[in-house]
């Protein structure tokens, strides 16, 4: 890849990681606040926090989904190491090409279905009156995140001989 693109492609992973990274992380914390809050609320029952529930539902799905994308980036979301210390380096390319189109397939289902799911449910929330589209629409985005390091971890297993050690992060 040419110098200029493939910096470019390094700083939009460094930024998407970073970015991601901070916004689970932003989640988490708004989890934390609201339910500090929640245990307030018990000892001072005039202070009512409005939405509470919806509000840690979506902070929730998007903590989950997101970070999930996170670890899909850094590949240590799976891997299981058993056939690396059996097979020979030849067996163990095929098999990881084999693995990485059945996950591909995963993830199609993921961001398709899961599109069509947040696209049809016409919920609304019942107390802020959201759409939950909001709120399913973790699902997708995240498979889409995914889809894209996993092509990128794709076209590096295809090019490349397997690495000795463990599986390379990020997009390049």
């Amino acid at each position: 890849m040419s110098g200029g693109l493939g910096r470019f492609w390094q700083r939009a992973d460094a930024a998407l990681a970073a970015g991601m990274r901070w916004f689970v992380v932003g989640c988490l914390l708004g989890l934390f606040f609201l339910l500090t809050l929640g245990i307030v609320q018990r000892s001072v029952p005039s202070l009512k926090v409005p939405g509470y529930d919806e509000l840690i539902e979506l902070l929730f799905a998007w903590l989950t989904f997101v970070g999930a994308a996170a670890l899909w980036r850094e590949a240590a979301l799976y891997r299981v190491g058993a056939l690396d210390r059996v097979l020979p380096r030849a067996a163990r390319r095929v098999v990881a090409i084999g693995i990485n189109l059945m996950l591909m397939v995963l993830l199609w289902v993921f961001v398709v279905k899961g599109w069509e799911f947040a696209s049809q449910s016409g919920e609304t929330t019942p107390f802020l009156q959201f759409d939950k589209i909001w709120w399913y629409a973790a699902v997708p985005v995240s498979g889409v995140i995914m889809t894209i390091y996993h092509l990128a971890a794709l076209w590096r297993l295809w090019r490349y001989p397997l690495p000795d050690e463990a599986p390379q992060v990020g997009l390049l």
